[in-house]
């Protein structure tokens, strides 16, 4: 449910009735079918009320709790082993095999979502208990279950023995104890046939003996097995079950997965053994050994996206963006990450063909250059720049300047995607991808469904944004808007439940795709909260930058069950501060800075923790500031001084570690980027990007795993002609009086990018030179004129009056100077009203007009690299 386009319907007057146990059975399977667990729970849980001695209703109970998204990850675990224990989940004694295979499947479960090893030893317990106490029942399932996590345990050993070059022992144990279960397991099916033939018609049983033969490596057999599924019915959610256990089987035993390009005949017995599975589709099926594929863009503003889109150009150098299946976006990752999905919207519904690596090479390279020249439109200012939306702001409490720069997210950068919509606004619902080509198209595609079986996935895209009400996350993506479950339950705030966007009310049923880029971009003190009213009863749902709750957007990938990460955080990092400010403000804000930091370092050691158990199949994480790592400082008078040890200047992925430190420290702001601000952060980007893949490519080559890591082209040259890489030399050189024109340049204007204001002045000399000249004739000629009329009288006043006045002044300053801090809420005269909305437009349209332009010129990559010829 939550991670594709699917539109459950079925609600109300179907579940009232409670059925008879026969017509529950059926009902539970046809809602199991569908993967509707949540109305097959509430079924369920009115029957164990009906039956409470009816095991069968517990069990199914207790499964459709542990699969019930709409629940919190640990609450539906944990409940779900409460409802088995009371049909005798943890007695010695209990042979119900069907008992013991689910704990086995929850604990598997509870590893995959935490971590810890402790639940993938009592899965394998639980799963071997369901077919050493009870074969007959069990029919194999928890038998092979119990060797594959065997394999993966092995394999986790081996891995370590790799690492370490210790032998393990561990290692052959588990192959050898996996090997002998699968034997086990295939004799006992087979006795099992010659006593009862009709098992022949099941597609789990086939499915289960071609396994066991699977991780034999008896290939042969286990092809004669499943082609005698092809005869017997199947739904595509054991299709895919079967298929991914397998390739995961395969990896296991460190089976290099083929080429795009190797012909089928030249394959591993291994992977032409799944072609009698799934036949001329099985080479786009089997990237799913990767695992679920999930790429974050941080929060950061412009220099977030710019960032971004370096790294972007080189996953898709590595044709890793091809295999996405979650876009989780937060703030200025948003912004980009809204138009990079319109683009690969579009291709997807506009090309019959499969989508190849180039495809996405395109999409990036086009989106560099259109979001530059979006960006340069400098959409802070024109938030401004219009009267008429100004005085509305003033007066209207549902429209605000975040709403505002939604509008301008959509005008000034997603127009420029040629889906046939123009300016017209794009909504939500219509972000829906219905692919042209594939068995599964049109409204019929269902990415949870249905992405398995393609090598360049629909992603889906989660926008994050943080609920003031709740403090939780929202997400809103093209199916349904709300708070998630989520990963962690140890608040008691309310959850304001997600819904699709069909059972909104009327006004959010078509919300703007650029209000919901703007929810999750709107940086609190600097942008009012989106509001979203008449959706809960009594509450005003107020969003706010999804920074707040999570700046990496890391959260949104493992809620939806992403097991291969990729991280892109251009985020503010906090900085060093030499005298840390004592007033309550500074303290407060360096407070949150605080807070924040320790955010961000909580989910990296997280992320490590779930990779360290294998319960991630890989983490790529990059930030701004790697390699940037000070040394400790020494307390005056150490007796122990940590030694000057000559560091390189340089990191080494290539920039200049003081050019990188200046990159890093860019503003993280919604103005104009100049074009060397941009292509040095999407530099920056992309050389961090292809390092990190190389560096984690060496470590799965010395773990002794097959292939390259993620099974991506890590080594693939750069494929287009990069306008960010003319600046890789530049970058590349250290400071000192013999650098370059060129990088002394270059080290100005990162310098200045990271001001808020002013910065055309302290780049261009005569406009500095201008502008005071300017305040010194203004300065003068004021001094001037109050001169010349010292002794006139302005305006005659009693004393009376006087004294009024005066109290007046004090109580003006007293008692709303607070309140003037909220000008929409205080300034309720239609003149002041009025003149501040007129003194933000004159301001915003000389700035446009003036000096936007000289800033843009001043900072032409075409400039700076001409500037050694001169």
């Amino acid at each position: 449910m939550a991670n594709s386009n699917e539109i459950s319907g079925q609600t109300g007057s179907d579940r009232e009735k409670l059925p008879d146990l026969q017509e529950l059975k059926t009902r539970v399977r046809d809602y199991k079918s569908k993967q509707n667990f949540g109305d097959a729970r509430e079924l369920l849980e009115k029957a164990r009320r009906e039956y409470p001695d009816e095991v069968w209703v517990t069990q199914q109970l207790a499964l459709c709790t542990y699969k019930d998204e709409e629940l919190y990850p640990k609450t539906r675990l944990k409940t779900a082993l409460e409802l088995l224990e009371t049909v005798g989940l943890r007695s010695a004694d209990t042979k119900n095999s069907e008992t013991l295979a689910m704990g086995g499947a929850i604990y598997k479960r509870m590893w995959e979502f935490d971590g810890q090893l402790d639940h993938l030893y009592e899965s394998l317990a639980f799963y071997r208990a369901a077919f050493e106490r009870n074969p007959e029942q069990d029919m194999g399932y928890g038998g092979i279950n119990a060797a594959y996590l065997l394999d993966l345990l092995a394999a986790r050993a081996e891995g370590l023995e790799a690492r370490s070059g210790l032998k393990s022992r561990e290692a052959p144990k588990f192959r050898k104890e996996a090997k002998d279960l699968r034997n086990k397991v295939r004799e006992h099916l087979l006795a099992s046939q010659q006593k009862n033939p009709e098992l022949a018609d099941q597609y789990w049983f086939l499915a289960t003996v071609g396994e066991a033969c699977f991780g034999m490596g008896l290939y042969a057999e286990a092809a004669q097995w499943l082609d005698k599924t092809q005869s017997v019915s199947v739904d595509e959610w054991e299709l895919q079950t079967t298929f991914r256990q397998w390739v995961g089987i395969a990896r296991q035993q460190h089976i290099d997965a083929p080429d795009e390009t190797q012909k089928p005949e030249d394959w591993h017995e291994a992977w032409q053994t799944l072609q009698h599975l799934l036949g001329d589709e099985t080479a786009e099926a089997l990237v799913c050994h990767r695992g679920k594929v999930g790429l974050a863009l941080s929060g950061g503003g412009f220099r977030a996206s710019f960032f971004h889109l370096g790294v972007m150009a080189r996953l898709a150098e590595a044709d890793a963006l091809r295999g996405v299946d979650v876009l989780s976006t937060v703030s200025g990752g948003s912004i980009v990450g809204m138009q990079y999905y319109l683009e690969v919207q579009k291709l997807f519904e506009e090309s019959a063909k499969k989508l190849s690596q180039n495809d996405y090479l395109d999409i990036v390279e086009k989106l560099q250059n259109d979001f530059l020249k979006g960006v340069e439109t400098n959409i802070r200012m024109r938030a401004f720049g219009d009267f008429a939306a100004n005085v509305r702001m003033l007066f209207s409490k549902s429209y605000s300047r975040s709403h505002k720069l939604g509008e301008l997210y959509e005008t000034n950068l997603y127009s420029k995607v040629a889906d046939g919509k123009n300016d017209q606004p794009r909504t939500m619902p219509d972000l829906l991808v219905k692919p042209a080509q594939g068995r599964f198209q049109g409204d019929s595609f269902k990415p949870n469904a249905h992405n398995w079986r393609r090598r360049a996935k629909v992603p889906v895209l989660l926008l994050n944004t943080t609920s003031l009400n709740s403090g939780h996350n929202w997400f809103f993506t093209a199916a349904w808007m709300g708070e998630p479950p989520g990963l962690i339950d140890v608040d008691s705030n309310e959850r304001f439940r997600r819904l699709y966007y069909y059972q909104a009310p009327e006004h959010l049923k078509k919300f703007r795709v650029g209000y919901a880029a703007a929810a999750s971009s709107c940086v609190p003190g600097l942008f009012e909260p989106l509001v979203l009213d008449k959706l809960y009863q009594d509450r005003t749902v107020k969003l706010v930058d999804g920074g707040v709750y999570d700046n990496q957007g890391v959260q949104g990938l493992l809620a939806e069950g992403c097991t291969l990460i990729l991280c892109s955080d251009a985020s503010g990092q906090m900085p060093d501060s030499y005298d840390p400010a004592e007033d309550p403000g500074g303290v407060l804000l360096r407070t949150v800075s605080v807070l924040q930091d320790r955010v961000r370092e909580s989910q990296y050691q997280d992320l490590q923790g779930r990779l360290d158990s294998r319960a991630l199949h890989g983490v790529f994480f990059i930030h701004t500031q790697k390699e940037l790592d000070p040394k400790p400082l020494d307390w005056i008078g150490c007796q122990d001084p940590k030694p000057d040890i000559p560091a390189s200047k340089v990191t080494s992925y290539g920039i200049a570690k003081d050019l990188q430190k200046k990159i890093a420290g860019l503003r993280t702001d919604l103005d104009s980027f100049t074009e060397v601000e941009a292509h040095a952060l999407m530099a920056s980007g992309y050389l961090m990007a292809d390092k990190q893949l190389k560096d984690l490519d060496q470590q799965h080559k010395k773990e002794g795993k097959p292939g390259t890591w993620g099974d991506f082209n890590i080594y693939a040259e750069p494929q287009r002609d990069w306008e960010f890489l003319k600046l890789k030399e530049v970058l590349a050189e250290e400071a000192g009086e013999q650098a370059s024109a060129k990088r002394k340049d270059l080290e100005l204007q990162l310098n200045v990018g990271s001001e808020l204001f002013f910065k055309a002045w302290q780049l261009i000399p005569w406009l500095k030179i201008v502008s005071g000249v300017a305040a010194v004739l203004i300065l003068w000629l004021s001094i001037k004129l109050v001169v010349s009329q010292w002794d006139n009288t302005l305006f005659s006043i009693s004393v009376g009056k006087a004294m009024i006045a005066l109290l007046g002044l004090v109580a003006a300053l007293l008692f709303p100077a607070l309140k003037w801090l909220n000008p929409k809420e205080e300034a309720r005269s239609w003149v002041i009203k009025f003149a501040i909305a007129l003194t933000g437009y004159c301001m915003a349209k000389l700035h446009l007009a003036i000096f936007d332009p000289l800033f843009l010129a001043r900072g032409r990559l075409a400039r700076l690299l001409d500037l050694d010829k001169k």
